[in-house]
């Protein structure tokens, strides 16, 4: 059955939110050291500020902020694979 690409993305992303949970989940398991920063350690994807968009009649306000640490990346990886 072929996936629409909502659904695609959909999975993606929860992909990579569990693989974001099991990271952290790890790095609490396994004590301070070079491991343990593999699992916690991310890099931040995004905007630092948000972007405004003033019309005068309405605001608008664009802001996105991702933190990606190796599960995540991984588990963006499955989503991809399972939704094929």
């Amino acid at each position: 059955m072929a996936r629409t690409a909502g659904s695609t993305f959909l999975l993606i992303i929860l992909g990579g939110i569990l693989g974001g949970y099991v990271g952290e989940l790890l790095g609490m398991l396994v004590p301070t050291g070079i491991l343990h920063d593999i699992f916690t350690r991310g890099f931040p994807l995004g905007f630092e500020t948000p972007i405004v968009l003033d019309l005068r009649v309405v605001i608008f306000t664009f802001g996105i902020k991702i933190l990606l640490n190796i599960f995540s990346v991984i588990g963006m990886i499955l989503g991809l694979y399972y939704s094929k």
